[in-house]
């Protein structure tokens, strides 16, 4: 995308319309200072420019010059504009530069630059990032890797987020949603439930197990008006029942009859909670301690 290079200095033209315009002693002090000591650290962003002076500037070699177009006669400065006037000032005269070949890259890329050293870039962010490299500028998901030092699936889980669902996008940009619950939301592929899907998460805090229960609830409702599963049913439904309706589920004894009690719980969670007492359950302790088990 751009080509290091080193500059003198009189080859560089200040932007037309400087980004800071004003630039306090106190400040500028403090980067002459930094420069004298470290040098320039980051290099200025420049495009490069051909021809005899400010009215004739091209942006484009002229064909007569052939092996010497990548020459240009002067760099516009388009990022780096108070580095540029602190090395005057200190009389630095060659300058490390980053040469763009158009304005746009230039500025995406100094966007990006900016974006990876920020702490705070959103989800959605790089979600964009990600996809314009990849689509406009052609980057590969190697180059995505190594630049900015994620896996494969990290760029692809929020390149889904963004490009997938517009709605979900947008209250990931919002932050109304986290990565988490859009993942979720978007895993639904009834279009209008995912709406409401969505509201139960921005508007009601919905948590994933939240948003992944009532997905799937919508499945088996589905699944059962077209015959294929009864509704609210799982893998674990049983039909007929697995409790003994005159024994405790606890201790396995059917005395005192009076004390037995109904507790509820959904058919489809039975087999679940008959797993859990048999392992906890005074009936699997009574076994244990009888060496049944």
């Amino acid at each position: 995308m751009a080509t290091p290079r080193l500059v003198p200095r009189h080859q560089l033209i200040p932007p037309p319309e400087p980004l800071r315009v004003a630039m306090q002693d106190g400040p500028m002090d403090e980067l002459c200072v930094s420069i004298k000591q470290l040098g320039i650290i980051h290099p200025l962003a420049v495009l490069p420019r051909w021809g005899d002076g400010p009215q004739e500037w091209r942006l484009a070699p002229d064909e007569k010059l052939g092996d010497n177009a990548d020459q240009p006669d002067a760099y516009e400065i388009v990022d780096g504009h108070r580095r540029y006037v602190a090395a005057e000032r200190i009389g630095l005269e060659v300058l490390p530069v980053m040469v763009f070949e158009g304005a746009e890259s230039a500025k995406f890329a100094i966007m990006l630059d900016a974006n990876i050293c920020r702490e705070d870039v959103t989800v959605y962010e790089e979600g964009v990032q990600f996809l314009e490299l990849a689509t406009k500028y052609q980057w590969s998901m190697d180059d995505l890797m190594r630049k900015f030092g994620k896996s494969e699936d990290y760029i692809n889980d929020r390149v889904e987020v963004v490009r997938k669902d517009q709605a979900v996008a947008a209250a990931l940009r919002d932050r109304l949603i986290t990565l988490g619950q859009a993942k979720e939301v978007l895993k639904c592929g009834d279009p209008a439930y995912r709406t409401g899907l969505l509201e139960q998460a921005a508007r009601h805090g919905a948590t994933i197990g939240g948003l992944r229960e009532m997905r799937r609830q919508h499945d088996r409702e589905i699944a059962a008006a077209q015959g294929e599963l009864p509704i609210n049913a799982s893998p674990q439904f049983v039909p007929e029942g697995i409790f003994p309706g005159n024994e405790c589920i606890w201790c396995g004894r059917g005395d005192d009859a009076p004390n037995i009690v109904r507790i509820p719980v959904h058919q489809y969670h039975q087999a679940d909670l008959a797993a859990a007492i048999d392992t906890i359950g005074l009936k699997a302790l009574i076994k244990r301690n009888a060496g049944i088990e």
